[in-house]
């Protein structure tokens, strides 16, 4: 509860002429699963505030209206479940990890008196989509390590268009919490997932909170400037003992074109490879029993950006160099990132890292509210918490919000502490469900949009003195709903 006073989000709850709770809202999750059977996602007579559970995982019962694979398990069948002496019979949806339910309980459980916790919207209305993981062909092809969590964007587009037809078919407002993220892409906002995010966050009563990611001291993240054609660049990787592999993307716009050379750490130089020379390359490290795959793309859909996409094959351990040289030159300015944390099965970093830019995908796309995080106990930033700007130079973070030491809620009644961007974005979440429902329901507004949204919550932001507003680690500010109501009744 410390953290939800933290937020502005406790007196917003009990202050008498206010008294959200999130009621007539929607907050819809892609996650690992929930623990349906929880108090916490409960009203007060036993019956669930779920409003359906689509799972990708499961092929032998009915998928939803529309879609080909999963099961979905309505209100009614989750109802028959809690009251019947094995759930799993009817239900048998499961997380898997925690990590969804974790999230689903800020966000939006209810109050556990002995645990002294309560959620950010406790009345609202709950859908969650499990996600499946990715086919093993694709974490091969892109060296993901094969015990990563890790989900396919396609299960996620799907579950972001599964969550819409639900809020339509009941009429609500939605909220969607995205706490997955990504180092791939052009950190633009122009991925598919950023795009949907995007589209449906300019529909009305269509709200979309993202998350930062936790990408930002892992030194996954390279910048720097090509001065003049003479000028080159060279880039130090530090690989650790057994690593089965990695990936990695450099990103320069157009029309600056450069080239790279890659030197192993026994010292074999290749030779200067450009994407004149052809559109993809293997190269072989004799000493190191290294093969490394060089993928040029002049032209990239969606954005005016020269990539170069690397794999890497059983790495030798060692410093691994990457050399880039100026071909045409403008402003000489280029980027590369490593995979996030958890998709590398060893040691794998930038000797010489950035910690900015360092937002994980889909938290580049402009128009969702974009959520950083720091420690609601001593006010500083965390250095993990995902720092901006995009490539392009857009003011993402939106807002930070409390995610240090947070308790939430586990599989089987069991409470946790974690820390990590998933929690200001679930709190995020569980706040804008509480202005929606004052919104739409006490104001009689009829529709509001994502810009409204984030408008009202950047107004009523604190903001220390000490710092300079839009702020690539803090956003407009620290989230503060009481506050917000405090601003809108001074104006």
């Amino acid at each position: 509860m410390e953290t939800l006073n933290q937020a502005g989000i406790l007196p917003v709850q009990n202050y008498p002429t206010l008294q959200l709770k999130g009621q007539g809202v929607l907050i819809g999750f892609l996650d690992s699963g929930i623990d349906y059977t929880s108090r916490l996602f409960r009203n007060l007579d036993g019956s669930t505030r779920i409003a359906a559970i689509w799972d990708q995982t499961i092929q032998s019962g009915t998928p939803p209206q529309g879609f080909a694979y999963g099961t979905e398990y309505a209100r009614e069948t989750i109802n028959a479940a809690l009251s019947s002496e094995d759930p799993a019979s009817l239900v048998p949806s499961v997380d898997d990890t925690g990590h969804g339910t974790f999230v689903a309980s800020l966000a939006a459980g209810g109050a556990d008196i002995s645990e002294q916790f309560l959620g950010a919207a406790p009345e609202c209305t709950i859908a969650m989509v499990k996600l499946k993981t990715a086919k093993q062909y694709l974490k091969e092809y892109y060296c993901i390590a094969s015990d990563a969590v890790c989900y396919q964007e396609t299960d996620l587009l799907l579950g972001v268009k599964y969550l819409n037809d639900l809020a339509s078919a009941l009429d609500l407002p939605l909220v969607m919490c995205i706490t997955v993220g990504t180092n791939m892409g052009g950190h633009v906002g122009t991925l598919p997932l950023p795009s949907q995010l995007g589209a449906y966050s300019l529909v009305a009563n269509r709200i979309a909170v993202i998350g930062t990611g936790n990408e930002a001291d892992k030194r996954h993240h390279y910048y720097n400037t090509i001065q003049n054609l003479s000028d080159t660049k060279t880039v130090e990787i530090r690989v650790g003992e057994n690593v089965s592999g990695f990936m990695l993307e450099l990103w320069v716009m157009i029309p600056n074109i450069l080239s790279i050379s890659i030197i192993s750490p026994s010292g074999e130089n290749t030779s200067r490879i450009s994407f004149r020379g052809g559109s993809n390359v293997e190269l072989d490290f004799l000493f190191e029993k290294t093969k490394v795959y060089v993928d040029y793309r002049l032209m990239v859909e969606k954005t005016n950006s020269e990539l170069v996409f690397f794999r890497f094959n059983t790495p030798a351990a060692g410093i691994w160099k990457i050399v880039v040289e100026p071909v045409r030159l403008i402003d000489g300015q280029f980027h590369m990132w490593l995979p996030v944390t958890e998709f590398l099965d060893g040691e794998v970093y930038f000797l010489e890292s950035d910690p900015y830019y360092t937002l994980t995908n889909p938290a580049n796309a402009p128009s969702p509210i974009i959520v950083s995080y720091y420690d609601g106990k001593n006010g500083g930033l965390a250095q993990a918490s995902g720092r901006g700007y995009t490539r392009t130079q857009f003011q993402n973070p939106s807002i930070t919000a409390p995610g240090i030491n947070v308790k939430g809620a586990l599989p089987g009644g069991r409470f946790t502490v974690r820390s990590g961007s998933c929690i200001s974005t679930a709190i995020t979440a569980g706040a804008v469900a509480l202005m929606l429902e004052w919104e739409l329901e006490q104001k009689n507004i009829t529709g509001i949009d994502v810009f409204q949204i984030k408008s009202l919550l950047i107004l009523g932001a604190i903001r220390p003195d000490f710092l300079e507003y839009p702020n690539r680690e803090w956003g407009y500010g620290q989230l503060n709903l009481y506050n917000t109501f405090e601003a809108m009744r001074q104006l």
